[in-house]
C-alpha cells in the first residue's frame, strides 16, 4: 500500500471515528435532557435605583447603564404556574451575591460573606430549592435580590428555569455535554502528559515538549470546565471556580509560548526568537500582577480581562506579522503544530470578538453565549499530539539510523563479526584496566591458494565459513574479530581464561564439518598470549599488569601463531 493511500485511509478512519463519537454523545445528551423544563421569565417586577418596572421577559431586559459595585436589584413575582414537586429555580449570575426569598423567608443565598468582605464573589449557575410540595406555591411571592460585587458585573437578567430537583443538575450537565467531554478529555490528557513528561525528563530534554503540552492541555481543560460552569461538578464555591478560571486563562499563553520557543530554537533569527521571549515574559508579568491585585482585593480578575484580551491580540499579531508561524521548508511535525496553533489562534481571536460583541450588544441569550475555544482547543491538542508523535517518530528514526551506522562502523561487512575498529576500541578499554585477559591470534591457511585457483568469490566463501565457525566456538567466551584478509583474533576476559582450550577444540571440530562445502579444508594456525605473561612476576594481580598493553599481548599471540604455522606440515601453509 502506498503512502498516499495510507494517509487517505487514515483520514477516512478519523472522520468515521469523529462521526461515531458525535452520534454517541448526542444520543447520551438527548437521554439526559429533561423535556419539561418550565421557563419562568415573564411576570417579574424589577426594582432598581428606586424605579419599578414591569417586565415582559427577563430575556429582553437590558439595563440603561452598567451595574455599579454595591448596587442592589430586586425581582419579584407571584407564582401562578403549576410546578412539579421539589422544584428548583435554576439561573446563572456573574459576580453577584444572590438571595432568594419566598414570602419574605430566605430560601437560598450565595456569596454573602465574600461580598461584604470585598472578596471575589464569582460566577456560576444557581440551584435554588423552592420547597417540597408544589401545591403550596400558587399565590406565593418569589423574590430575588441581586447585589453586584463588581462594576459592570452584568447588564442583563438571566433566564429562569424551574425543574424537579432530581433532574436539575443532570439536565444542566446534559445540555453542556460537549463542553464537558472536551474539558474532561483535556484535563485527563493533560495530567497523563504531565506524568509522562516528568518521567521522561529524566531521560533527556527532548521530552520537554510533552511536559509543556500537558500543562497547556490541563489549563485549557480546566478553563473550559470553569467557563461553562461545569466545574460545579466538583466545586460549588463560585469564588474559587472563578479565580481558577482566570488563572488558567491567563496561564495558558505561557506553555504555548514555551512550546514555540522550544520548537523554533535555532530555526529563526535571534531577533524574532527574542520576540517570543518578550511575549512569554509579558504573559508571566500579566499573570503575576493581576493575581497579586486580585488576591489582595485591589482589582479583581474581571476588571483586568481587557488587558489580557489586548495582550492576546498583540501577541497573535506579532506571530503572524513576523512570519514565525508560517515559514517555508518546515518539517512535518512543525507543519502540524503550526496548523494547530493557527486553529487555536483563530478560535481564540474569534472568541474574544464574540465576547466583546456579547457584552457590547447585550446578546447574553443568543448563540454568541457559546464559546468557540473548547472546540478550537480540542482540535489544537489533537494536532499538538499528532505533531509530537511525528516528532518522536523522527527522533526514533534518526536514532535508529545512528545506531545502524554505529553498528556498521564496528562490523566486518563480509563476515558480520567485529572488525579492526572494534578491536582497537576494546584494546583502549583493556589498557585502562588492571584485569587479566587473553588474546588468541588466528590466521586462516590457504586463502591465497583459493583465490588464485578458484577465484575471489570462493575465497570469500572460505573466509565467511571460518568466521561462522570461529564466532560459534567463542560465543559466550570471548569477542570474535576479523582484523582483515585471513587474520582473526579472539579477546577473552579474565573470567573465561580457563575456557580457551575448550573453545579451540570446538573450533577444530566445527572446521571438520565444513569441509564438504568448501574448495579446500578449513585450516588455521593460532597462538594464545595472556596479559599476566608480560608482568615481571607473572601474576595476574601484579601492579605491573597495568603497564602491559593490549598491543603487546596481541604481538606475543601473533608470534606464537607464526611459530605454529611454521611447524605445520600442511600443503595449505605458505612456507
Amino acid at each position: 500500500m502506498s503512502e498516499k493511500h495510507r494517509k487517505i485511509i487514515a483520514c477516512l478512519a478519523a472522520v468515521v471515528l469523529v462521526v461515531l463519537i458525535n452520534i454517541v454523545i448526542f444520543d447520551v445528551r438527548k437521554k439526559g435532557i429533561y423535556d419539561s423544563v418550565i421557563e419562568l421569565n415573564d411576570g417579574w417586577t424589577l426594582i432598581y435605583h428606586g424605579d419599578t418596572t414591569e417586565l415582559e421577559s427577563t430575556k429582553n431586559y437590558v439595563m440603561a447603564g452598567k451595574s455599579i459595585k454595591g448596587d442592589s436589584l430586586i425581582l419579584k413575582r407571584t407564582l401562578t404556574t403549576d410546578f412539579p414537586d421539589k422544584p428548583v429555580l435554576r439561573f446563572k449570575t456573574y459576580h453577584t451575591f444572590v438571595e432568594v426569598y419566598r414570602d419574605g423567608n430566605l430560601l437560598y443565598s450565595n456569596g454573602k460573606n465574600k461580598y461584604y468582605n470585598n472578596k471575589t464573589v464569582g460566577s456560576g449557575v444557581h440551584f435554588a430549592y423552592l420547597g417540597a410540595v408544589a401545591q403550596n406555591f400558587k399565590g406565593r411571592t418569589l423574590e430575588l435580590r441581586y447585589h453586584f460585587s463588581e462594576n459592570g458585573a452584568s447588564s442583563e437578567l438571566p433566564s429562569f428555569e424551574v425543574i424537579p430537583a432530581d433532574f436539575a443538575f443532570m439536565d444542566f450537565i446534559a445540555r453542556s455535554s460537549i463542553s464537558l467531554i472536551v474539558g474532561l478529555f483535556l484535563v485527563l490528557f493533560g495530567i497523563l502528559a504531565l506524568f509522562l513528561g516528568v518521567g521522561a525528563m529524566f531521560y533527556g530534554i527532548k521530552f520537554f515538549r510533552i511536559l509543556i503540552i500537558g500543562i497547556l492541555a490541563s489549563c485549557l481543560g480546566i478553563w473550559t470546565l470553569c467557563y461553562t460552569k461545569l466545574i460545579q461538578l466538583f466545586s460549588f464555591d463560585f469564588a474559587f471556580n472563578t479565580n481558577l478560571e482566570y488563572i488558567c486563562l491567563y496561564t495558558a499563553p505561557l506553555p504555548l509560548c514555551l512550546l514555540m520557543l522550544h520548537m523554533q530554537y535555532g530555526r529563526i533569527d535571534r531577533k524574532r526568537w527574542l520576540g517570543i521571549v518578550f511575549i512569554t515574559g509579558a504573559g508571566l508579568l500579566l499573570l503575576t500582577v493581576t493575581s497579586i491585585l486580585n488576591f489582595t482585593d485591589i482589582i479583581h480578575y474581571p476588571k483586568t480581562l481587557w488587558v489580557f484580551h489586548t495582550y492576546a491580540f498583540l501577541s497573535l499579531g506579532y506571530l503572524l506579522m513576523s512570519g514565525i508561524l508560517f515559514k517555508r521548508n518546515l518539517d512535518a511535525s512543525a507543519k502540524i503544530l503550526t496548523l494547530g496553533i493557527s486553529i487555536f489562534g483563530a478560535a481564540s481571536a474569534l472568541d474574544i470578538i464574540r465576547y466583546i460583541a456579547k457584552e457590547q450588544f447585550h446578546l447574553e441569550h443568543s448563540p454568541l453565549e457559546m464559546s468557540l475555544i473548547p472546540l478550537g482547543t480540542l482540535a489544537f491538542v489533537i494536532l499538538l499530539v499528532l505533531s509530537y508523535l511525528v516528532y518522536i517518530y523522527y527522533l526514533l528514526t534518526e536514532k535508529t539510523k545512528k545506531d545502524i551506522l554505529s553498528v556498521m562502523a564496528y562490523k566486518d561487512s563480509l563476515t558480520g563479526i567485529f572488525n579492526r575498529a572494534k578491536c582497537q576500541q576494546i584494546f583502549d578499554l583493556l589498557d585502562k584496566s588492571a584485569t587479566d585477559f587473553a588474546i588468541v591470534s588466528i590466521d586462516l591457511n590457504g586463502l591465497k591458494r583459493t583465490n588464485d585457483r578458484y577465484g575471489h568469490n570462493e575465497g570469500d566463501r572460505l573466509i565467511k565459513a571460518f568466521a561462522t565457525v570461529f564466532h560459534e566456538a567463542f560465543t559466550g567466551i570471548g569477542t570474535a574479530i576479523r582484523m582483515g584478509g585471513d587474520e582473526f583474533l579472539a579477546i577473552v576476559r579474565n573470567e573465561h581464561l580457563d575456557d580457551i582450550d575448550a573453545s579451540l577444540a570446538k573450533m577444530a571440530e566445527l572446521q571438520k564439518k565444513c569441509r564438504a562445502d568448501l574448495p579446500i579444508p578449513l585450516e588455521v594456525a593460532y597462538g594464545t598470549a595472556y596479559k599476566h605473561e608480560l608482568s615481571k612476576d607473572g601474576h595476574a594481580s601484579s601492579e605491573e599488569n597495568v603497564q602491559a598493553k593490549a598491543e603487546d599481548v596481541y604481538r606475543l599471540a601473533d608470534e606464537r601463531m607464526y611459530v605454529m604455522k611454521t611447524q605445520m606440515k600442511s600443503k595449505l601453509v605458505r612456507k
